[in-house]
């Protein structure tokens, strides 16, 4: 490995930090199938802190190296920052950018360092849930960094792809569709183990009705809503068990406003979740009331596990796999009417295992599949990269 060109081509990820996120998550299940030797991932997190896989990244011979936030160092030490790195680390085949309506800004840095793949990648379908005319005008400002920089688009969903680049893009059909892919064979593992050996592991109760979900503590997710949705069900004097997985800036306020209301011993705040496989195996139903969303990976993952969902409409459409699985329902439509929901959807049949595959690999979220998609925008052959 000595001679340069043995050397495997390494492609940079910009993401906000490497913890459990959807777009994180999507790029790990990605990373693992990944032939290493001929093809390897780098690291640039604007978190200072140890992320949940950045030991999982170093130990598969990856890099990851800090940089600060655009809000923490202006945008020239932004781009000085990221171009040193690219010339000092490299060479680079490719820097593919996650952090939304900023991968503009990376793509640029990217440009002025060489590097001849720039892919900005959209994740979200909104940034702000009410944006004022400035946050409009800013994010046509952020587009023509991404057009005039990149040489590729990506969204995790037409939605996604509508959001940060714009409807005409869509149109011309500009913007490459990489949805979120899964590993389908932790989920088929995951399927056939007991269930209540699955509810020990966790400290989850029996005979009850378990309703799961999965998210980090930020805004977007609401989870003041599934709080009240706990309220209701416990006046209804029904058997219940809510099991949030997840961390982030408003656990403790949640944690604090759980004991205020008295449900204390209904709902279980687990924190970082490594196997989501396993957790799934043991909810009943699977809740997600955001305010937005892109492409949620974790409603893949619980379709993936055969659970049925109720999540608000602000969730896109593309999220139902066509498994019988997914209700949408408007957050205005009532905490009543969202608790006959989830009641009636916790008896909803689980389909087959050949059945939850099908659904997902036709729709793209097969992450084995998707890698030969994601070297190709890497204009990397599928014989370097697998």
């Amino acid at each position: 490995m000595n001679d340069r060109s043995e050397r495997p081509k390494r492609v940079l990820h910009i993401v906000s930090g490497m913890n459990r996120g959807g777009a994180e998550t999507m790029i790990m299940n990605m990373y693992r199938h990944t032939d290493r030797r001929r093809v390897q991932f780098d690291f640039i997190s604007h978190r200072e802190e140890t992320c949940d896989y950045d030991p999982e990244i170093i130990s598969l011979g990856g890099r990851v190296f800090y940089v600060p936030s655009i809000g923490s160092a202006g945008l020239l030490s932004y781009l000085k920052n990221i171009r040193e790195i690219l010339i000092e680390n490299g060479p680079f085949a490719a820097v593919h950018a996650h952090t939304d309506f900023q991968t503009g800004f990376a793509a640029l840095a990217a440009k002025l360092a060489g590097v001849p793949v720039r892919i900005c990648h959209s994740h979200n379908t909104a940034w702000k849930p009410n944006p004022r005319l400035l946050d409009t005008l800013q994010l046509h400002l952020f587009r023509w960094f991404m057009f005039s920089c990149s040489t590729a688009l990506c969204a995790c969903g037409k939605d996604a792809g509508r959001f940060l680049f714009g409807g005409n893009k869509m149109r011309k059909n500009a913007v490459h569709l990489l949805q979120n892919g899964i590993d389908l064979d932790r989920f088929q593992e995951a399927n056939s183990r007991s269930k209540a050996v699955m509810k020990q592991r966790f400290g989850i109760r029996e005979n009850v009705l378990v309703i799961g979900h999965v998210g980090r503590f930020f805004e977007q997710k609401n989870h003041p809503f599934l709080l009240e949705l706990a309220v209701r069900f416990k006046k209804a004097e029904t058997p219940f068990q809510a099991v949030l997985a997840g961390d982030g800036p408003l656990r403790r306020q949640m944690e604090e406003q759980a004991a205020e209301l008295g449900l204390e011993n209904d709902i279980l705040f687990l924190g970082v979740v490594e196997d989501i496989p396993a957790l799934m195996r043991t909810f009943d139903v699977f809740v997600m009331p955001s305010l937005f969303e892109g492409l949620p990976l974790v409603l893949v993952e619980a379709q993936a596990s055969g659970l049925p969902c109720v999540v608000s409409d602000r969730i896109t459409e593309e999220t139902d796999m066509g498994i019988g699985l997914l209700k949408r329902l408007s957050l205005e439509a009532g905490f009543e009417r969202w608790t006959e929901e989830i009641s009636r959807a916790a008896q909803t049949e689980k389909p087959s295992w050949s059945e939850i595959q099908s659904g997902l690999a036709e729709r793209g979220y097969d992450a084995k599949a998707n890698l030969a998609r994601l070297m190709d925008l890497y204009s990397i052959s599928a014989a370097e990269g697998q």
